[in-house]
């Protein structure tokens, strides 16, 4: 994934003038620099993703324990792109009873742990602001592929079909589609076509904002504010 993966990834989102948002890990920060050079030449959004693929938050942290590591994920991307991220999601979408809270406190406004909507939604936090970015948790190829062994031809045509159903919707209600998606699958040389299609029939539409996920939520603030 970190060796071709991403690059096939970037190649198709130029294509169509998609900036991504890039979920990283401190692993991912600190060990490559030219994939956050390259990012950051697109003026990709970064946002944080953990300390590394095999730890994730769960409730038999404590919460000390749980402040460090939610503090070494933002700091390591801090640290590698000189931005603050404000945004988070979790390893295999985990978190605690404590983790909203957490991140609110440490300055992040929006998570994308939540699937259970189409739109953004405010979450209670007792300090600072969040939202939620729900992702679109049945086209993650990690479920799909990895979980399901949904086929990639099916996995096709599940966004196209996903999307045209939100457009559908969103014509009297904007809708979300938070496509999470994984270099190291997705950027199969077998795989990446059907990310093309699936992209390019999404944004000939002519009626999709591709935007990252900040702006996505202080577009929502500001309709709700």
């Amino acid at each position: 994934g970190n060796r071709v993966g991403i690059f096939r990834v970037r190649k198709v989102l130029d294509k169509y003038g998609i900036k991504g948002t890039a979920a990283v890990d401190a692993g991912i920060a600190a060990g490559y620099p030219f994939i956050i050079d390259q990012c950051q030449k697109r003026q990709w959004e970064f946002i944080g993703h953990g300390l590394s693929f095999s730890r994730m938050i769960t409730e038999r942290m404590n919460e000390d324990e749980e402040r460090d590591y939610i503090h070494g994920s933002l700091d390591a991307v801090k640290q590698a792109t000189g931005q603050t991220p404000v945004g988070w999601v979790g390893v295999d979408y985990g978190e605690s009873t404590r983790t909203v809270r957490l991140l609110a406190e440490m300055g992040v406004r929006y998570v994308c742990d939540w699937p259970n909507d189409e739109q953004p939604y405010p979450m209670k936090v007792p300090v600072g602001q969040m939202t939620s970015l729900p992702v679109t948790l049945d086209l993650d190829e990690v479920f799909t592929h990895r979980m399901r062994s949904v086929t990639i031809q099916r996995w096709g045509q599940m966004v196209t079909e996903t999307f045209d159903r939100l457009q559908h919707d969103g014509a009297a209600s904007g809708r979300l589609l938070v496509l999470n998606i994984h270099p190291y699958l997705i950027g199969q040389p077998f795989r990446i076509k059907y990310l093309a299609e699936a992209l390019g029939h999404i944004m000939s539409s002519g009626s999709v904002w591709a935007a990252t996920g900040s702006e996505i939520v202080e577009w929502y603030l500001g309709q709700t504010a």
